[in-house]
């Protein structure tokens, strides 16, 4: 005779107890604290080897020379240093390759750094976010209206056309 069993005569596993079989089981894998160390040590190597090899393709922009002058750039904006800070940067590294210190160099008084920097930012202008985009143009749009230099304003208000 097969005797069945109510829902409530059965009894009651908890979750915690459900977790814990499965983790008994003999197809579970079996991971232990040096196999955990070993690969959060292997990971860490990878990273910094990326890290290292990148930089050395980077070349002189890869050593902390640079970014200290990167920086620089940045700390100095809106000062009497950020002539200097950046005309020492681009004497000895050139343009830069970022968005962010591109875009502070809209901000320097030589025209024809300005004119290259837009241009970089021109090509590097549809991988940007929205936000960035609109800072972009409005900023391109006040070089068109302020900038001193003939050619920069004209070859600002070209982009704004065809941003």
């Amino acid at each position: 005779m097969v005797r069945y069993h109510d829902e409530d005569e059965r009894e009651k596993v908890s979750w915690r107890e459900i977790d814990r079989r499965k983790d008994r089981s003999p197809y579970a894998p079996r991971e232990t604290p040096q196999d955990r160390e070993r690969s959060r040590r292997s990971q860490w190597m990878k990273k910094h080897y990326r890290k290292e090899v990148d930089k050395l393709f980077m070349g002189k922009k890869g050593t902390k020379k640079h970014q200290k002058a990167r920086d620089d750039i940045d700390r100095y904006h809106g000062t009497d240093q950020f002539e200097a800070a950046v005309k020492a940067y681009l004497d000895q590294y050139g343009l830069p390759d970022d968005w962010n210190t591109l875009s502070l160099l809209l901000d320097y008084s030589d025209a024809e750094k300005v004119l290259q920097a837009l241009t970089a930012m021109k090509n590097l202008y549809e991988a940007r976010t929205p936000m960035e985009k609109q800072g972009f143009k409005a900023k391109v749009d006040i070089l068109a209206m302020t900038a001193r230099d003939r050619d920069l304003r004209d070859f600002a208000e070209e982009m704004l056309k065809t941003l």
